[in-house]
């Protein structure tokens, strides 16, 4: 009896192999024995000894392509990449039709970054065997990886066209639905990439990635209700997941449900101190909380909010200096709290940073108004009118008309 199993290692996929080749000669019952031992230690996670047990076998028959594909997977896995092409290389001498080696060589050649060299690799793998699913979501990694660098629909398409020929050719595959569903995701495809998620979470429930991206997708389309049950499912299969609690309190600040959001970012918190963006989160959460504490006309409790609102942003730009959005929402708790010397100080820094934020530019003119500063109010207002920023026309049109009885833009 020949033992078969398939390894799956981070997001490159590779199938180790335990039967014989057809034109190599038969192995030895002994070389098959060591072989299914490296094929098992594969599947455990033990790379040494996988490695100890597959040379072994090469060492038994030398001429035993599986062995040397399994021994040149075992290698890919280790980080030891120039003994990966090695090994893969005599397998494919071995039997040039050997579709495997010409697989995990692609996956050696896309950790590396070349792209070009791992698509040919997953063509010819293609080329031996027309229904090798792993070597077609391999190419769609491939074209995934270059989506990110170049921003091209095409290939972004091309990755989608190869993930979708993976789940044809096998439809238990739930890497490939996975990443079909984000590609679909980033193309905008809602409906289908809920359903990939789903496909996806039907095969393997603990993919924690596909709960939250699932998660993300409900409280886009208004289904918070849905996102919380996905994100409970995340948190499931991977409790000590920091992205999950982080979605899920983002989750809560967007159904208003602020408490149980403060309560998620500060597990985030205590996990992971130098996560920037749970301080911004926890940060906005406060202020509603301080926002709500004003309509009830509770100022002490809203102060407090505000202040811990302010003291939450400037965690985060201590993490992360270059924080434009974190520190105009300082700024604008600072207005809040009449602070007015302090909003201007914030407003300016947000200026510095990034000279395309024209919020920044209307609030610095409010700040300097309410200081009585009315120079200093015009200039702002004039420049943030000069720069015709898309999407806030309501405010172009109130610092024009502030603009006129400030007495006109200062020389």
């Amino acid at each position: 009896m020949f033992l078969r199993i398939f390894i799956i290692v981070l997001s490159l996929i590779c199938t180790p192999l335990t039967y014989a080749a057809k034109k190599a000669e038969k192995p030895s019952e002994r070389a098959i024995l060591h072989n299914n031992k490296g094929v098992s230690a594969l599947y455990e996670g033990k790379i040494d000894r996988a490695i100890f047990e597959l040379k072994t076998s090469t060492e038994l028959n030398p001429n035993y392509v599986e062995a040397w594909g399994n021994l040149c997977l075992a290698y890919k896995h280790k980080g030891r990449l120039d003994d990966a092409v090695t090994t893969c290389e005599k397998a494919i001498y071995l039997d040039k039709k050997f579709a495997s080696p010409y697989n995990t060589l692609g996956t050696v050649y896309l950790s590396q970054g070349s792209y070009k060299d791992a698509l040919r690799q997953f063509k010819i793998a293609l080329k031996y065997n027309p229904k090798f699913s792993d070597a077609y979501y391999n190419a769609g990694l491939v074209y995934f990886s270059m989506y990110k660098n170049s921003k091209s629909s095409d290939d972004l398409s091309s990755a989608v066209d190869s993930f979708k020929s993976a789940t044809k050719t096998n439809s238990e595959h739930p890497y490939a639905h996975q990443k079909l569903a984000t590609a679909y995701q980033i193309q905008g495809k809602f409906e289908k990439a809920i359903i990939r998620y789903k496909l996806a979470l039907e095969i393997n429930t603990r993919l924690t990635e596909a709960w939250n991206n699932l998660a993300n997708l409900y409280t886009k389309t208004g289904q918070t209700l849905k996102a919380q049950q996905a994100l409970n499912h995340a948190l499931e299969s991977s409790p000590d997941s920091i992205q999950s609690h982080l979605n899920m309190g983002i989750n809560y600040v967007r159904d208003d449900n602020v408490r149980m959001a403060i309560k998620e970012f500060n597990i985030v918190i205590s996990r992971d101190p130098t996560n920037e963006i749970a301080y911004f989160n926890i940060g906005f959460a406060y202020y509603k909380l301080g926002v709500y504490s004003q309509d009830l006309g509770k100022s002490a409790q809203a102060t407090q909010a505000f202040n811990e609102s302010t003291r939450a942003y400037k965690s985060a730009v201590k993490l992360r200096p270059n924080y434009p959005d974190a520190t105009y929402n300082i700024g604008y708790n600072y207005q809040l709290l009449k602070d007015h010397a302090k909003a201007v100080e914030w407003f300016q820094k947000t200026i510095e940073l990034d000279t395309t934020f024209y919020k920044a530019y209307f609030s610095l003119g409010s700040s300097y108004q309410l200081q009585g500063n009315n120079t200093e109010a015009a200039r702002s207002f004039c420049k943030f009118v000069k720069k015709k920023p898309k999407n806030l026309d309501d405010d172009v049109k109130t610092a024009q008309s502030l603009i006129k009885t400030l007495g006109g833009c200062p020389k």
